[in-house]
């Protein structure tokens, strides 16, 4: 997705949050570092990913930790494994335990922090508005084509997005498991942002949901596709269907043409996003793609 007006003060806003994440490094040397990166990086060709990297290593250079959003992440994850036990119960209780679980993954990407979009402040802030959020439903989904590219395929390649939010994405993937399907995760190669990385994978415990886990090799928003490691492009490739979580993926892949049908479960958190899509802000959105066009009945 190519970058927008909206997209840059959206980014600074992030920069100036995470570089406080860490109180022993100097603020204004931070976001100085940050500001002349999104000046070379950013162009009306450019896409959010590329600049939104570039700003986030020049971020990252000025940290003393590799990964400052380690506690924001383990907060997140404790948060989402105490509403576990209650998102479960409502899958066990409806009638569409599929389209609940899709339901579920897709309010768990709202724990996305320190950005100006429809969100929320913290991940104690995600727990006591779970319910309400559950009640908005899908504002985006058309049920008889999702269920049908789930149920048909055999490998599922599931690319995750943040911490928290992937522990009420293994109420999805058991689900997938339970109907047959071999599940490969994607995560992030380095630590960036409040992204799943192999360390919170075994942290948290999702490795044992998952069939095979690979990694997209890099520090980057979202998955560089043409540069990630080939075992990871060879998982890809024996993929029935892709299922991405979050607006970060699907910005990143968003202009790209891909011959696996991907299913995009995200909550369209900014106007870019919601306009891309095609939905109001704060919808909560599930659809998918083939070759680069959205897929119809």
């Amino acid at each position: 997705m190519k970058i927008q007006a909206d997209c840059i003060p959206c980014l600074m806003k992030r920069a100036l949050f995470q570089c406080r994440l860490d109180s022993r490094i100097d603020e204004y040397a931070s976001m100085d570092a940050c500001v002349k990166a999104l000046a070379k990086a950013t162009g009306p060709d450019k896409t959010t990913s590329e600049v939104g990297t570039a700003v986030h290593e020049a971020s990252y250079s000025k940290m003393l930790v590799e990964d400052p959003y380690k506690k924001i992440k383990v907060s997140a994850d404790n948060i989402a494994d105490g509403l576990a036990m209650r998102a479960q119960g409502l899958v066990d209780a409806s009638e569409n335990r599929l389209g609940t679980a899709i339901l579920i993954a897709a309010v768990g990407n709202v724990m996305d922090f320190g950005i100006d979009a429809k969100t929320v402040d913290s991940p104690e802030d995600f727990g006591e508005k779970f319910d309400a959020f559950m009640a908005e439903g899908l504002g985006l989904y058309d049920q008889e084509l999702i269920n049908s590219l789930l149920l048909g395929a055999r490998r599922v390649v599931y690319v995750f997005d943040n911490c928290g939010e992937s522990q009420l994405d293994r109420i999805l993937i058991r689900e997938l498991r339970k109907n047959g399907k071999y599940v490969i995760g994607v995560v992030r190669g380095k630590p960036i942002l409040n992204d799943v990385t192999k360390d919170d994978v075994e942290r948290s415990g999702l490795a044992m949901d998952l069939d095979e886990i690979y990694d997209t090799g890099k520090f980057y928003v979202g998955i560089d596709w043409e540069n990630a490691p080939e075992e990871t492009k060879n998982a890809v490739a024996s993929a029935d269907l892709i299922i991405m979580k979050g607006m970060a993926n699907y910005e990143s892949v968003s202009d790209l043409t891909i011959p696996v049908p991907v299913i995009h479960i995200l909550r369209a958190k900014c106007v870019p996003v919601a306009r891309s899509v095609g939905v109001p802000q704060g919808t909560n959105a599930v659809f998918a793609v083939l070759n680069g066009r959205r897929m119809d009945r």
